[in-house]
């Protein structure tokens, strides 16, 4: 897509976020019916998209008719006869005007490439600035999938007709799901499943762009890969896929590259929330960015119904780059204004942990011989230019496992309390190949970095509580103990907590036995004294993890020491007794340790 000067850019955004929808819809609604501006469902499958002054078109497969089976075939060949393609235009994506049959089929010539009874599946356009020609290429094939052409046709006008020019196997190659990509200088690029589905080429195209050039480069070699969107962000090149599993859906996957004919570097499954293993029951087949919005995007796919082609649903979803992640987001019902922040979200804490992320402020807090660790920082949404008191949390995992994501809520929820909220990374064992001494190391530093740099971040120094959930519980109780401090830190700044808030933490009895008998110095429960700032922690009176009669007994501890200490009994649970989110005493709890803060004047009373 094509940037505009700021006035259009400002001027389409206004269109996108204020509009009143024409039909009624006015949000995004994965799975349901969707209609034009006349009322008549939209027919516009395996689809592409074309921004053009500040319109936008949607090209897609016209799917009309009965289904059948194609008979003997290896795979389940259900479709129609090819209605060729459609195309609808927008001015706010929400609400489409039906342009017409953009590339009509044949229905008279049988020896033609878009007969009703060939396949003409995912339309893609691009405008070329050079000719003033609007080139669509789509995938062409026979009736049993054996022919796997590539066609081309040309228009005038965006919205059509265009005329069929040629099929052929570009390069020589087999070519049948795909994509166009037109990149910033003007260089467009076909993306298409090959060698029986095996392997994705990347074929420069012509600067008419009609042809291939003969550039191209092969990648996912041997992994059979299909359904490819392209897309760009930060002047990184990104590419989501499906597997090939015929019409049943599977995981999507993304990869990167720094170049389109560079190396791509294949990553994990961008989807997120309920059967995000699945793709959401869908297949990609475009990526969209929003015009003025960089690292905003929408992902557009279709939820194939095989036995009933006709009846397939379109899945379009929020997409977001952020801190180098890219992030698909399950949403039942959403608007663009909904997803671009956290602006107006008060329960941020709901969102999954991969958008949190995304939406946070991601910053280096210390360079490892291992890997670089960050911190991960929630804004709260009312503004003030006081300092505020922060919650640094530090993740459960045995000191093995664990991730910013799994528990980045909870600082989520004292985010939305007004206060700033911190998610720290740390090394483990899974990851980094570390043992609980580094994880001890990386949370002091953590802290350290926090109220060093508490001027700048807008944090009171004074009011840093330091927050984790089993052994992330462990090693915020040991930002206040002596030793265990990495080389070359400034022992100037302490790394003491002015408070504690622990979920189910590993105290120094029951879990990691072996490690407390070899380094005493690091269980909690052995070095009480009075002084320790005021800690609230959780545990479930069946953890067989971290026993509640540790709790017990470090409360105990802490009060006879002279320290205020709270503990939450949650009854007849076991371990992560207050975790995830969705965990009935979650809320409760969290209420409880909020209100704590409170009392002890750390967070201040409404």
């Amino acid at each position: 897509m094509r940037r505009k000067n700021g006035i259009s850019v400002m001027l389409l955004l206004l269109a996108l976020f204020s509009c009143s929808s024409l039909n009624g819809q006015g949000s995004f609604k994965p799975y349901e019916l969707w209609k034009d501006s006349e009322g008549k469902i939209l027919d516009a499958h395996g689809g592409g998209m074309l921004f053009h002054k500040g319109k936008y078109y949607w090209f897609g497969e016209i799917k009309k008719g009965m289904t059948f089976l194609v008979p003997k075939q290896s795979w389940e060949c259900y479709r129609v006869n090819a209605g060729g393609i459609s195309c609808y235009s927008s001015e706010n994506l929400y609400d489409w005007k039906y342009e017409g049959v953009a590339l009509a089929s044949n229905s008279s010539d049988s020896t033609s490439d878009i007969h009703t009874s060939k396949v003409l599946e995912r339309p893609k356009v691009i405008y070329n600035d050079k000719t003033g020609k609007f080139v669509m290429w789509l995938h062409i094939d026979c009736a049993d999938y054996s022919c796997a052409r590539a066609g081309v046709a040309v228009s005038d006008k965006p919205e059509g007709p265009y005329k069929y020019i040629e099929s052929f196997r570009p390069n020589g190659q087999m070519s049948r799901d795909m994509t166009l990509f037109k990149d910033d200088d003007g260089k467009a690029y076909h993306l298409f499943s090959s060698e029986n589905n095996a392997t994705m080429h990347i074929s420069l195209l012509t600067d008419d762009y009609l042809k291939p050039s003969g550039v191209e480069k092969r990648i996912f070699i041997d992994k059979s890969r299909e359904a490819p969107a392209m897309f760009k962000n930060n002047g990184k090149y990104y590419l989501i896929t499906s597997a090939c599993t015929g019409w049943s859906p599977n995981p999507a996957m993304v990869a990167e590259a720094d170049a389109i004919m560079g190396g791509w570097k294949e990553l994990y499954n961008p989807c997120t929330g309920p059967h995000s293993d699945i793709t959401y029951y869908s297949q990609s087949t475009f990526v969209l960015p929003l015009p003025g919005e960089p690292g905003h995007f929408i992902f557009m796919a279709d939820r194939w119904n095989k036995s009933n082609l006709q009846d397939s649903r379109y899945v379009w979803l929020p997409m977001l780059i952020r801190n180098d992640s890219v992030i698909i987001e399950w949403k039942d019902s959403w608007k663009f204004e909904s997803v671009l922040s956290l602006k107006n979200v008060t329960e941020s804490y709901t969102l999954t942990g991969l958008n949190l992320m995304a939406l946070s402020e991601k910053i280096l807090y210390k360079h490892t011989p291992q890997e670089d660790m960050y911190l991960y920082l929630l804004r709260p949404l009312k503004k003030t230019i006081r300092p505020l008191p922060a919650i640094v949390y530090f993740t459960g995992g045995g000191w093995v496992g664990g991730s910013v994501d799994a528990q980045i809520a909870n600082a989520a929820w004292f985010r939305d309390q007004g206060i700033i909220g911190i998610t720290a990374d740390y090394r483990v064992k899974s990851r980094h190949g570390t043992t609980p001494l580094e994880c001890i190391e990386d949370a002091k530093s953590a802290v350290r970095y926090v109220r060093a740099h508490s001027q700048e971040l807008g944090i009171d120094p004074d009011k840093i509580i330091v927050a984790g959930g089993s052994a992330g519980g462990h090693i915020a109780a040991c930002t206040f103990l002596d030793g265990g401090d990495a080389a070359g830190e400034d022992l100037g700044i302490s790394s003491k907590p002015n408070a504690l808030v622990l979920h189910n933490p590993v105290l120094g009895e029951g879990f990691g036995s072996d490690f407390f008998t070899l380094h005493p110095e690091f269980s909690p429960i052995l070095h009480i004294k009075y002084g320790w700032p005021p800690t609230i922690l959780s545990n479930g009176t069946k953890d067989g993890t971290t026993p509640y009669e540790a709790a017990e007994k470090f409360t105990r501890l802490m009060k006879e020491a002279g320290n205020i200490c709270e503990l939450v009994t949650v009854k007849d649970a076991d371990h992560s007794c207050d975790w995830p989110v969705n965990n009935p005493n979650f809320l409760p709890t969290l209420k409880r340790m909020t209100n704590f803060l409170k009392e002890q004047k750390i967070i201040k009373q409404e």
